[in-house]
C-alpha cells in the first residue's frame, strides 16, 4: 500500500474513532475533575483532624474509582458526591450515580463505630458503604446482633441488606476503599500523588480503548482498499492470488497499528493538555476541530521516520525531507478539516473530506518547493542541477569574451588586409581597359578571384586564345 494511501487511512480512522469515542474521553476528563476536588479536599481539610477528614476523602476516593471503572468498561454511568453538585446539607446521601442510585458512607476507625453510624434508621432508604477492610467485620457484627434480638435488631438488618463493599451499578464498581487509604489521602502530598495516579490509569484507558477502536476501522479501511488494488492488478495479469493475499494481511495490520497509535497519541493530547492545566473551553475547541487528531498524525508519521533514519533505511537529508512533509501535509489537513467540517455539517463526514483534500494539497505544495522546512528531493536536485549549469556559465562567460575578441580582431584585419588587395585589382583592371592591356586586366582578374579562394582557367589572352581555338571546346551556359 502506497505511503499516500496509508496516511490517509490512519487519518480518516482516527477522525471517525475520535467521533465514536467522544463520549469515553468525556469520562475520562470527569475522572481528572474528580481528581483534582481530591486534591482540592486534601487542602481545604487540612485543619481538620485527619480522622475527621477520612471522611470527606473516603467518599472522593470511592467516586473516582467507580468512575474509572466506567471509563474501562465503557459505561455511560457516572458517580459524584452530593458536596460537589451543590448539595452540602443532604442528610442521607453521600454519593448518587447518574441511574439515580444513592449511597451514605460512614467510616469509623473501627468496624463497630462504622457498624453502629451505618444502622441509623435514616438510612434505611440508601444503599450503605463502609471501608472495605471493615465490610465483613460489619456484616458479623450486624449478624451477631440480630441473632441477640438487640433492640435495633430491624435497623441491623436493613443495614446489613444495604451494606456494600464499595459504590456499584449496573456491572460498574469501586471496589472498596479502606480506612488506610482515605486517612493517607487526607496529606496534601499523598492526595497529590494519588490523584495523579488515577489520571494516568483513565488516560491510558481512555487511549487504549479509543485506539483499539480506531485499529479496528483502519484494518477494515485498508484491507478493503488493498483488496480493490489487489483485484485490479490480478486483472491486469500483473500478479497472483497468494501474492495479493499476503499483501492485504500486511496492509491490514499495517493500518491498524498506524490507526491505533495515532488515535491514542490523539487521546494523549487532550488529556495531558487537561494535565497541564489547560481550560476546558480551550481544550473543547481543539477537540472540535479535529487539530488533536492532526497532531497525533504529525507525531506518529515522525516518529516512523525517526524510527527509519535510526535504521539506516534513509539518510539525514531524506529524514529532514519527511520531517518536512509531515509538518505542511498535517497543517494543511488540520485546516481543510476545520474548514470542511464547517461548510458540511454533518458530524465527522465534512471533517474528513477536508482532511483528505488538505492532505494532498499540503503534499503538492511540499513537492512543489512552495512550501517546506526544507528542500524535497525534486527540488534539490533540480537546485543542484542549475548551480552546476550556472558554475558552467559563469566559467565560459570570460572564455567567450577572450574568443570573441581575438575573432573581431582577426576578421577586422582579414577584411583589411582584402580590402586593399580587391582597391588594387579593381584599379588595375580599370587602367588596363583604357590601355587596352589584355594581359594586364587578365592579371588583376585573377587577384579578385583569388581574393575568394578562386583561379582564372586561362592566365593569358594567348591562353584564352588557343583554348577558342580547340575543336572539342564546349561551352555550356
Amino acid at each position: 500500500m502506497g505511503k499516500t494511501r496509508d496516511d490517509l487511512v490512519a487519518l480518516n480512522a482516527s477522525l471517525l474513532a475520535d467521533h465514536q469515542t467522544q463520549r469515553l474521553t468525556e469520562a475520562t476528563q470527569r475522572v481528572f475533575g474528580d481528581a483534582a476536588r481530591l486534591r482540592q479536599l486534601a487542602i481545604d481539610k487540612q485543619n481538620v483532624l485527619a480522622d475527621k477528614a477520612q471522611g470527606w476523602m473516603f467518599e472522593q476516593l470511592e467516586v473516582i474509582k467507580f468512575n474509572l471503572d466506567a471509563v474501562r468498561k465503557g459505561s455511560r454511568l457516572y458517580a459524584a458526591t452530593t458536596d460537589s453538585l451543590g448539595q452540602t446539607n443532604h442528610q442521607t446521601t453521600d454519593v448518587l450515580i447518574s441511574n439515580g442510585k444513592a449511597f451514605q458512607f460512614k467510616s469509623g476507625n473501627k468496624a463497630s463505630t462504622s457498624a453502629f453510624m451505618l444502622a441509623d434508621k435514616k438510612y434505611a432508604d440508601v444503599n450503605l458503604v463502609a471501608p472495605s477492610d471493615q465490610t465483613e467485620k460489619v456484616q458479623e457484627l450486624y449478624a451477631k446482633r440480630i441473632e441477640s434480638g438487640a433492640l435495633k435488631s430491624t435497623d441491623y438488618q436493613n443495614a446489613s441488606e444495604k451494606l456494600h463493599k464499595g459504590v456499584e451499578a449496573d456491572g460498574i464498581s469501586s471496589g472498596g476503599t479502606t480506612y488506610d487509604e482515605a486517612l493517607k489521602a487526607t496529606d496534601i502530598e499523598q492526595a497529590n500523588r494519588i490523584a495523579s495516579s488515577f489520571e494516568v490509569k483513565a488516560a491510558l484507558s481512555d487511549m487504549h480503548q479509543s485506539g483499539m477502536n480506531a485499529g479496528k476501522i483502519g484494518a477494515a479501511i485498508g484491507a478493503a482498499t488493498s483488496g480493490v488494488v489487489g483485484i485490479y492488478q490480478l486483472s491486469q495479469g500483473k500478479t497472483t492470488y497468494e501474492v495479493v493475499a499476503a499483501q492485504v494481511i500486511i496492509d491490514t495490520s499495517k493500518s491498524f497499528a498506524t490507526s491505533y497509535l495515532t488515535t491514542a497519541c490523539s487521546k494523549g493530547v487532550i488529556h495531558g493538555l487537561t494535565g497541564a492545566g489547560v481550560s476546558q473551553t480551550t481544550i473543547g475547541a481543539l477537540t472540535k476541530s479535529n487539530a488533536h487528531v492532526a497532531i497525533a498524525a504529525g507525531i506518529v508519521k515522525t516518529g516512523q521516520s525517526v524510527v527509519r533514519y535510526l535504521q539506516g533505511e534513509i539518510d539525514g537529508d531524506q529524514l529532514a525531507g519527511e520531517i518536512s512533509e509531515t509538518a505542511i501535509t498535517s497543517v494543511s489537513a488540520f485546516y481543510y478539516g476545520a474548514f470542511g467540517q464547517a461548510i458540511i455539517p454533518i458530524p465527522i463526514l465534512g471533517a474528513m473530506i477536508g482532511s483528505t483534500v488538505g492532505y494532498f494539497i499540503g503534499s503538492m505544495l511540499h513537492q512543489s518547493g512552495l512550501i517546506g522546512l526544507g528542500e524535497v528531493a525534486v527540488v534539490k536536485v533540480a537546485r543542484e542541477r542549475r548551480e552546476r549549469i550556472e558554475a558552467m556559465c559563469l566559467e565560459s562567460i570570460p572564455l567567450l569574451r577572450q574568443h570573441r575578441l581575438e575573432l573581431e580582431l582577426l576578421l577586422k584585419t582579414h577584411f583589411s588586409e582584402r580590402s586593399n588587395l580587391l582597391t588594387q585589382a579593381f584599379d588595375g583592371m580599370e587602367k588596363s581597359l583604357v590601355s587596352w592591356d589584355a594581359d594586364g586586366f587578365t592579371q588583376h582578374l585573377e587577384s579578385v578571384n583569388q581574393a575568394f579562394g578562386k583561379s582564372l582557367p586561362f592566365k593569358s589572352f594567348d591562353e584564352f586564345d588557343a583554348f577558342m581555338k580547340k575543336e572539342d571546346t564546349v561551352f555550356v551556359l
